[in-house]
């Protein structure tokens, strides 16, 4: 469900800008670059790209998503390293670890949003 509405939004933006700058070319590829706590699962968020661009411009188009890490810092000992997200519940709004170097709280930054949507149109794939 969450990934239903991330795309919704993002679709729905790219259509809005395709309009506005009244492109005809065919979309070839869309390249989104999220943070990594935007995305539950990936492959629901291919599925929801597909359900939700048929009948549009964009349902022809390939989908290349770049997750970016959140970032693990600790303030006892400095230690920093990008953060994987496989055992952490994404929606907490102040996400806090254990620093795997002393074992003291850390902060997790980063990892959230839109960071980057790219649309290829043909014609542009060799730019």
């Amino acid at each position: 469900m969450h990934e239903y509405a991330l795309m919704q939004g993002i679709v729905t933006a790219i259509q809005e800008q395709l309009a506005a700058e009244q492109v005809s070319a065919p979309v070839l590829e869309v390249g989104l670059t999220l943070g990594i706590f935007e995305v539950h699962s990936e492959a629901a968020a291919r599925q929801a790209f597909q359900v939700l661009t048929q009948g549009t411009p964009l349902e022809q188009a390939a989908l290349t998503l770049t997750l970016l890490p959140a970032t693990l810092t600790c303030p006892a000992c400095g230690h920093t390293e990008p953060f994987l997200v496989d055992h952490f519940h994404s929606h907490d709004p102040l996400p806090v670890v254990d620093c795997p170097r002393c074992g003291q709280t850390a902060h997790l930054t980063g990892g959230r949003g839109v960071e980057a949507i790219e649309v290829v149109l043909a014609g542009e794939e060799d730019t």
